[in-house]
């Protein structure tokens, strides 16, 4: 994680704050709206000469992982009976800035170099510290509570599913029309080039269930799989979230944060198989607040993914914390909210 910090986020911070520049020159009247890992604003915050946008406006797809007195990025830390919560949230996230120091160091080189007159704090505070406001694509009652959240910080909500132009539904959709759970599986967009992870075991797991099972391949032609299709399952090369989610009776995912977002402010619980990047983050999150179920691996067998879909489908309390959550979701309209955001 630190290499990759470092050589795909920090590393092409002075070129991103010379194409601010440059874009600022041409127009200096201008209100900067980015990804919280895009970092060519950060020089200008910390004393590099320059010219500086009206408003800087940093949106965060991923779940919080600001240091707090209250969480970690996972959750509060683990406590034994008399021992201080909090206490142990401070040494928690002590180690974890410890563990990712080198990015912060190699941050504060490259200003330095540049001219800068102040220091970057700690890699995960910074990006969500340094902005004049931070847009996070989540919403209360999915994050961990902190009390001490920055007052520039807000939690928006999530962007809406975006309609797919030209999308017709298989043959095969008319099946879901209720007569018994759907279950879609999905490994997102980037992480399925092995479907043997997740879908598969899924698909082989909830065989001879009574559920239909729709493997969403995120681009992957069908032939990709290495099983063949049972009977009870549909597998589609691409199926939109918006129109496949509200049919679902769960979601087994492989954790990214948008598939996830999704599903809940559509009212399906989910099941979570995920060890990298976020993934491990928004597990805790569903398991903590009750949503669905963390499987705790990426590569779960296909036992313990038809183990879960049984829980979660005989579990009133996990619908109805999920029937909760999506009503919050539709209290938000990040893009206005963002807007907001931006003009201060």
């Amino acid at each position: 994680m630190v290499f990759d910090w470092i050589h795909g986020l920090v590393n092409p911070m002075p070129d991103q704050h010379r194409c601010l520049q440059e874009l600022l020159e041409r127009d200096p009247d201008q209100y900067l709206v980015c990804n919280a890992l895009f970092l060519g604003a950060v020089p200008g915050k910390l004393g590099v000469p320059g010219l500086a946008p009206r408003r800087w406006t940093a949106v965060s797809m991923a779940g919080l992982a600001i240091s707090s007195e209250d969480s970690t990025f996972f959750g509060p830390a683990p406590v034994g009976p008399g021992e201080d919560q909090r206490a142990a949230n401070r040494a928690a996230n002590a180690a974890f800035m410890a563990a990712v120091s080198p990015v912060r160091d190699r941050v504060n080189e490259l200003l330095a170099e540049m001219g800068a007159t102040g220091d970057f704090p700690h890699f995960t505070d910074g990006i969500i510290t340094l902005p004049d406001a931070t847009a996070v694509m989540s919403v209360p009652g999915f994050e961990f509570h902190r009390s001490d959240l920055p007052s520039n910080t807000r939690l928006v909500g999530v962007l809406p599913p975006v309609a797919v132009d030209g999308w017709q539904p298989p043959a095969w959709w008319q099946e879901l029309d209720g007569t018994r759970p759907v279950v879609a599986v999905t490994q997102g967009t980037l992480a399925n080039n092995d479907l043997s992870n997740l879908v598969e075991p899924t698909l082989r797991g909830l065989a001879d269930l009574d559920v239909t099972v729709v493997a969403a391949l995120g681009g992957q032609d069908p032939e990709a799989l290495s099983i063949p299709t049972p009977a009870n399952a549909r597998v589609g090369k691409f199926v939109p979230f918006d129109k496949l989610l509200p049919k679902s009776a769960v979601l087994v995912t492989n954790g990214g944060a948008g598939g996830i977002h999704q599903a809940l402010a559509a009212g399906t619980p989910v099941i979570v198989a995920g060890e990298t990047e976020d993934k491990p983050a928004n597990a805790a999150r569903v398991a903590h607040h009750g949503l669905g179920l963390d499987l705790g691996t990426a590569t779960p067998t296909p036992e313990a993914v038809a183990d879960a879909v049984r829980r979660v489908l005989d579990d009133t309390e996990i619908r109805e914390n999920v029937r909760r959550m999506a009503k919050v979701y539709a209290e938000h309209d990040a893009v206005t909210e963002i807007e907001r955001l931006s003009l201060g």
